[in-house]
């Protein structure tokens, strides 16, 4: 696929820093190479959908935080440690509580 499909993996890149993970360890997860990491972040080419998934799921996130950014994975990789400890906690707190 091309860029000229409108897919824009904006947040990728973003998502990949926070997770102090470089193109190459991406790559390796993923099993494409380096270069296809680097066509996807800049929106040369769009990864298939399978690869889109690998990637979400080894950055954490979801196919929609890597094209848009606003869906709420993407804002708890945003948190510091400390809040999503909080947030875990809670989580499973509730979880346990099961309505």
């Amino acid at each position: 696929m091309s860029k000229k499909d409108g897919i824009d993996l904006k947040n990728m890149q973003i998502l990949r820093e926070r997770k102090n993970m470089t193109q190459v360890k991406l790559s390796l997860i993923v099993g494409v190479s380096q270069q296809s990491i680097t066509y996807y972040e800049t929106n040369t080419r769009t990864p298939s959908l399978p690869v889109a998934l690998k990637i979400a799921k080894a950055l954490d996130t979801s196919v929609e935080s890597l094209i848009d950014g606003n869906d709420i994975i993407s804002k708890y990789y945003s948190l510091c440690d400390s809040d999503r400890d909080a947030i875990n906690k809670m989580i499973e707190t509730l979880y346990n509580k099961r309505c």
